[in-house]
């Protein structure tokens, strides 16, 4: 008969970092759809849905979660990070070359929500040039996010844990949707 056994402060750590995953994977998508004047009404599933609630939403789960993945480090007893194992992890306990990518990705998405909310202050060509940064944010977290390994044990992770094959999914999702939002740029969903 199987145990239940307790959640660690690694896998607290580890959901958290793959909530941020999906919520950048959903809000990337949302952002895509929006940018492509997509309408939910037009269009499937035919209802009245505010894509750009949804997408702001989305955007503060991300960011929430983003943030709250490198936090719940500092209270590990084994191996210690500090703060400055979180905020500049260059030589944090492993793969400190992977946690930059990790920490660019926060640092990113933190860029683009603040843009978001002073775009009206700072002007919509600004605006819109940091918002595309949102796609090296994407890849530097699915970068992080698929080669940490998430039980700091050797640096060698299992590719084919269903954490990573999440990961793993949410990129090809989002990559495909980036070639069909270059490949529509200038037409997207419009009627003609």
């Amino acid at each position: 008969m199987a145990t239940l056994s307790a959640m660690t402060l690694l896998d607290l750590c580890s959901y958290l970092g793959l909530g941020a995953v999906g919520a950048v994977t959903v809000n990337l998508l949302l952002g895509m759809l929006m940018s492509l004047r997509y309408s939910p009404l037009r269009h499937w599933p035919h209802l009245h849905i505010n894509l750009f609630a949804l997408h702001q939403w989305t955007a503060y789960i991300a960011v929430f979660l983003t943030l709250s993945h490198p936090a719940v480090l500092l209270f590990l007893h084994t191996p210690h990070f500090g703060w400055m194992d979180v905020l500049w992890p260059t030589h944090s306990y492993l793969q400190p070359k992977l946690n930059m990518a990790g920490a660019g990705a926060l640092y990113l998405i933190v860029l683009v929500l603040v843009s978001s909310l002073l775009r009206a202050k700072i002007g919509r060509p600004l605006w819109r040039g940091l918002h595309y940064l949102v796609f090296p944010c994407a890849a530097l977290l699915f970068l992080h996010s698929i080669l940490t390994d998430p039980n700091l044990k050797d640096g060698h992770p299992d590719l084919l844990d269903g954490g990573k094959v999440f990961v793993e999914i949410s990129s090809l999702f989002s990559l495909a949707a980036t070639t069909m939002r270059i490949r529509l740029r200038g037409r997207g969903f419009r009627y003609k």
